[in-house]
């Protein structure tokens, strides 16, 4: 479930509540409206439908701040360019838990590449070893993974190791529409077009290594929302 939160913002725009869940992505706030109320500035805050229960965007122009939410197979996505101002604010505001995630995943939630990708060698070592059992239908090598999320995402950045990691943990297809859907929103709401390929990886690094690009006064959030996700703003 994915939950927008848009409080009241003087005379521009009523209190405003988003909700979607799988299989049902609205084109409308919960009380069924498309825009921010009755105020004045009402109209700065409105809901647009792109593609009918798969893609919905949120302008909020009084805050400066575009949200994208899709379908992608049985997850939700979302992508937010918002001013590095209103970022900060909503952070000093924030007293009841509800927060963007500003530094990067909190560490009981990171998951060791490298580990993972150890298990899985040690695991294909031992079913060579033992009796010939069929693999999971969906079961990705480290170099079947990487040959199909490059059909999607030809460039090795953030993106396509997004991509290689979900496939490697979990077989399933969606995560790289969804890693691939996730930079064509990028494309679409960055104003700096030389800065999309996140941690791109140059040809004078090691394999696993990147070098991050410079840093953007606009605060980058692409999530995947596998549980329950809560965006409140001012």
């Amino acid at each position: 479930q994915l939950t927008i939160i848009f409080k009241s913002f003087q005379e521009c725009v009523d209190q405003k509540v988003y909700q979607a869940e799988m299989d049902e992505l609205p084109a409308a706030f919960a009380d069924g409206s498309k825009n921010g109320g009755d105020k004045h500035g009402a109209n700065s805050l409105k809901i647009t439908e792109k593609v009918s229960g798969q893609h919905i965007e949120i302008q909020a122009k009084y805050i400066g701040t575009t949200i994208v939410v899709r379908q992608v197979g049985r997850y939700l996505t979302f992508a937010v360019r918002m001013p590095e101002e209103v970022v900060n604010a909503v952070e000093d505001r924030d007293s009841q838990g509800l927060y963007l995630c500003l530094r990067g995943c909190p560490l009981n939630q990171q998951i060791d590449f490298q580990t993972v990708r150890s298990a899985q060698a040690t695991e294909g070592r031992a079913r060579r070893k033992g009796p010939s059992l069929p693999a999971p239908p969906e079961a990705f090598t480290y170099e079947t993974a990487t040959a199909k999320c490059r059909e999607k995402l030809p460039v090795e950045d953030l993106y396509f190791q997004s991509c290689v990691f979900d496939l490697l943990t979990t077989g399933d297809v969606n995560f790289m529409l969804a890693a691939y859907y996730a930079f064509e929103d990028v494309k679409m709401l960055h104003s700096n077009k030389d800065k999309l390929h996140l941690y791109e990886r140059t040809r004078d690094l090691a394999p696993g290594n990147a070098a991050p690009s410079g840093t953007s006064p606009v605060l980058w959030v692409v999530l995947l929302c596998l549980s329950q996700c809560w965006l409140c703003f001012l």
